[in-house]
């Protein structure tokens, strides 16, 4: 059985992205302190204690080997630049891409969908490719890219023609393999008479 204090590393962990994971910066100071005020109020068995990181605990993961907290820049993978590369497909690592690479791959591992939201020209769409194009032999993966004149038909296109056809009515990834749709630029859709995004709502 694992210990109390274990238990609780974990528990906050998950609260910290879960219902701290959509809040805006402006409000995550205010986030981190009634979570510090919160852990240290609950009273463990034999007077375990769980020790959240004293600077911004987004920045932490737990390290597995000891249930305990450990920054996103010390699993930060070395960089090798490679002159064959593309340079728009250049993605220099640092703890915010092992980060949220890792939080994508947990989500999707799971058979979640995810949404990833922040201001534009954060890298959103560059972590999310790199994640992607380094997913496993078993994963596909397609991009969608939305815009303006992007319809409900445009979508079920897109989705369809990437998909093989198992039974008369039934469409699925391929056999042994499972399929990952990137949905890119998702605020797009120009807005219906009834101020709906219909590409949007098919999403849903």
């Amino acid at each position: 059985m694992l210990p109390h204090t274990t238990i609780m590393t974990y528990l906050s962990f998950c609260f910290i992205w879960s219902m701290g994971a959509n809040l805006h910066d402006n409000s995550r100071a205010k986030f981190q302190v009634m979570l510090r005020e919160a852990i240290n109020n609950v009273e463990l068995p034999n007077g375990g204690k769980v020790d959240l990181p004293s600077d911004d605990i987004y920045d932490y993961t737990i390290d597995p080997k000891y249930n305990t907290f450990q920054n996103w820049d010390e699993l930060k993978p070395e960089f090798k630049y490679n002159k064959a590369e593309s340079f728009f497909n250049v993605l220099v690592p640092t703890a915010d891409t092992v980060k949220y690479g890792c939080m994508l791959e947990k989500f999707t591992t799971g058979g979640y969908n995810v949404l990833v939201t922040g201001e534009t020209g954060v890298g959103k769409s560059v972590v999310t490719k790199d994640f992607l194009n380094n997913a496993p032999e078993n994963v596909n993966n397609a991009t969608v890219n939305f815009s303006g004149k992007t319809t409900t038909h445009n979508l079920v296109n897109a989705f369809e023609s990437k998909l093989e056809q198992r039974r008369r009515d039934v469409l699925g990834a391929k056999p042994g393999k499972r399929m990952i749709f990137f949905v890119d630029d998702v605020n797009m859709p120009q807005l219906d008479a009834g101020k709906a995004q219909p590409p949007c709502e098919l999403l849903r």
